[in-house]
């Protein structure tokens, strides 16, 4: 019988300010991968514990290492792997300043590997402050993936994060609501897991009560969206 392969990257916070692979929020979203089986892969971002290198101000080399990543997680996976797999996926997750890195990461162009994104606690209100006044890159980047036909992507939030209000965040989600509206319509991908605002490949979930660091009880709902989400 031909097994799914279904592999996912992990994405920390912003290394300047201390994020590590090894984040609690990365923690409590590995959780609900490793229950669906996934193969999880959680890094350093350049510049930090044993990665080489130096982090950049805009973000932009590390978009392209998360490239690089994904392309080695693949090769390692597939390599391993005792037969042909019936189909294999992709799911990028971001968590914070790495939901931004995340959103650069394009959907796999003349494959049969399926790509999703995860972004969580999206930095919208410090977002142009994070990326070194890129942020009208990062949005261009972030609509272009939600107006494509095949993209699948679930954002979460909280409406006490501490960095961006929830009147932001909820004229963002009325926006990116409507780009896909304005997607093509031709074989649209959509997740089957449409939890609340979900639309042709478009879930976004604002959790009343949480912040951007999802502790507690928020944490433990973070978990089980997350589980519903994934295939």
């Amino acid at each position: 019988m031909l097994l799914d392969i279904d592999i996912a990257v992990c994405l920390h916070p912003w290394s300047w300010l201390g994020g590590n692979m090894h984040d609690p929020v990365l923690d409590i979203i590995t959780q609900s991968l490793q229950i669906k089986d996934y193969h999880v892969f959680r890094y350093n971002s350049r510049g930090v514990g044993g990665s080489s290198g130096w982090p950049s101000l805009t973000g932009f080399t590390e978009g392209k290492d998360l490239e690089a990543v994904v392309d080695w997680s693949l090769r390692y996976v597939q390599s391993h792997a005792t037969s042909n797999a019936a189909e294999t996926t992709v799911t990028i997750i971001g968590y914070s300043y790495g939901s931004l890195i995340a959103s650069l990461h394009p959907l796999m162009q003349n494959t049969q590997i399926k790509t999703s994104h995860i972004l969580i606690s999206y930095p919208l209100g410090p977002r142009s402050y994070l990326t070194l006044f890129r942020s009208s890159t990062y949005a261009s980047k972030l609509r272009e993936l939600i107006r494509s036909q095949d993209s699948n992507v679930l954002i979460i939030y909280g409406d006490q994060d501490e960095f961006t209000s929830a009147k932001s965040y909820e004229s963002w989600a009325k926006e990116l609501v409507e780009l896909r509206k304005d997607a093509p319509r031709e074989q649209s991908q959509t997740s089957g897991h449409d939890l609340e605002q979900g639309q042709r490949g478009l879930t976004l979930l604002c959790r009343s009560g949480a912040s951007h660091f999802w502790r507690g009880r928020h944490g433990v709902w973070l978990s089980e969206v997350t589980g519903k989400w994934l295939r």
